[in-house]
């Protein structure tokens, strides 16, 4: 059986193995984490915190850092143990080994993949909004959604260094316009509003946990997705040198600059009005709603110079963001069908790569189509993002088991951190992350569990479908060895 494992895992895929070249370090993993996550639906779930709860938006902020905080330590632990690309895929099938492995590792993966297609609808119609507001209204969104897409899928065709430097140009602009509109709040530049700590405690309740307006019950989820998606570097940890040591300071690091970065953009804008004014001009059609606030605060506080400043802000933190998606995604696609284990017949066509990039086009192509597909169905940024975030914290749990598993012997072998560590971090890190999926979601469980059952239900079924062509291709060459 197991000769004729190997043989699908080899002989299915005539290709060279993907990247592995061993050329990213602890920066690239930083910015391969924070690009993914300052991205402009990041902007729109932060102002939409801070101008619904004010203060009281920072202790959401906190609980969403520490909660993924506790996902940083268990992903690192997994990707310096195993640092392959197919990141979760590759981790639950070393840790399970044999059939029950592959099965649960192809179905993780594929919940991970779908999960981010309602990731990239809710980000690109974000940051197309802002394309939209500095090119024309004219032009229907799609168009400008479409266009994003195939701009973000081009890097990643070219390889994984060339993706990183185009994340990494982004990611400086999108930090430094963040700062700018943060500082400029605090100190008064550009604008006849002056900042008040009264502004960001219009209205608030700064310890009301549970209310109508409260920190669990409306700013918990928000706050989560200020951070959501730090782990997407582990994907890279096959062309990290020292995965040991720069995957667990790449993501920390990240997350520290995420935060304050957070709190600085935020309270600096927040403050330099009261919060019943800002509620008017963010529902309103500056706001696009409550879809784009981002917008309403360029214009309020650099009058149009700031609103297109926010706009070209959003367009490229979507820019930066998705390419990274584009370079992470269909690399656990690649790595499922390179294995042999993805719907059987089509793995070798998944698994192919480019014959002088050395990319997985077909991958790419296909995580195109699928995303392309999702959001042009419908242009709700902040339902996207929830809908999202549901599934994420459930994908959270699942790699805190897989780190808590992977450490239980004893006698294993040594990873990023110590054993004990790797042991209390997963158990309370799942605690709290069910917590926080409990009470972030309270009163849309059936809302948002279903669309979750629904990406978990297909990737199950993908799964199965998968495992019934894999476990048929091993009798068949079974068979074939006995006729010989």
């Amino acid at each position: 059986m197991s000769d004729s494992k190997s043989m699908l895992g080899t002989n299915s895929v005539a290709a060279k193995p993907l990247a592995g070249d061993k050329s990213l370090g602890t920066w690239d993993v930083f910015v391969a984490g924070v690009a993914l996550v300052v991205a402009a639906s990041t902007l729109v779930s932060d102002f939409n915190g801070y101008f619904t709860l004010g203060g009281a938006f920072v202790i959401a902020l906190i609980m969403g850092f520490l909660i993924n905080l506790f996902l940083a330590v268990s992903a690192a632990e997994l990707s310096a143990r195993y640092p392959k690309s197919g990141a979760i895929y590759n981790y639950a099938k070393a840790i399970f080994a044999g059939h029950s492995g592959v099965f649960i590792g192809t179905f993780l993966g594929l919940s991970f993949f779908g999960m981010f297609a309602f990731t990239a609808a809710g980000e690109t119609a974000a940051g197309a909004l802002g394309l939209q507001a500095l090119i024309g209204q004219e032009l229907p969104l799609n168009y400008f959604i479409v266009s994003m897409m195939v701009l973000a899928a081009l890097p990643s065709v070219f390889g994984t260094k060339e993706a990183a430097w185009v994340s990494a140009g982004l990611l400086l602009f999108m930090l430094g316009i963040r700062w700018v509109f943060g500082l400029s709040g605090f100190f008064g530049w550009g604008h006849d509003h002056s900042w008040q700590f009264a502004n960001i405690m219009d209205g608030v309740e700064l310890f009301n946990f549970r209310g109508e307006n409260g920190i669990l019950m409306v700013g918990l989820a928000l706050a989560f997705w200020s951070f959501v998606g730090v782990e997407f570097a582990c994907s890279l940890a096959e062309d990290v040198p020292n995965p040991k040591r720069s995957m667990p300071r790449g993501l920390i690091i990240g997350l520290l600059g995420i935060l304050v970065t957070s709190l600085v953009m935020g309270l600096g804008v927040t403050g330099i009005m009261p919060l019943s004014e800002w509620h008017v001009l963010v529902q309103g059609d500056l706001g696009q709603n409550g879809e784009a606030p981002q917008l309403a605060a360029g214009q309020v506080m650099f009058g149009e110079a700031g609103y297109y400043l926010m706009a070209l802000a959003s367009a490229t933190a979507t820019l930066g963001t998705l390419t990274i998606a584009f370079n992470a995604i269909p690399r656990i696609l690649h790595t499922i069908a390179k294995d042999g284990y993805l719907l059987g017949p089509l793995s070798p066509f998944i698994a192919q790569l480019h014959p002088k990039l050395g990319t997985p086009v077909n991958a790419i192509a296909i995580t195109f189509i699928t995303f392309v597909s999702v959001a042009v169905s419908t242009n709700a940024v902040v339902d996207w993002i929830l809908s999202a975030a549901y599934v994420w914290i459930l994908i959270y749990i699942g790699f805190h088991l897989l780190a808590f598993i992977s450490r239980w012997d004893k006698n294993s072998e040594a990873g990023a951190f110590k054993r004990s560590l790797v042991l209390g971090n997963a158990v309370v890190g799942s605690i709290a992350t069910v917590i926080a999926l409990y009470y972030a979601f309270i009163g849309d469980h059936a809302n948002y569990g279903g669309k979750a059952l629904i990406v978990l239900g297909i990737a199950f079924a993908l799964a199965a479908l998968s495992y019934y062509f894999h476990r048929h291709e091993v009798a068949e060459q079974g068979l074939e060895v006995e006729g010989l």
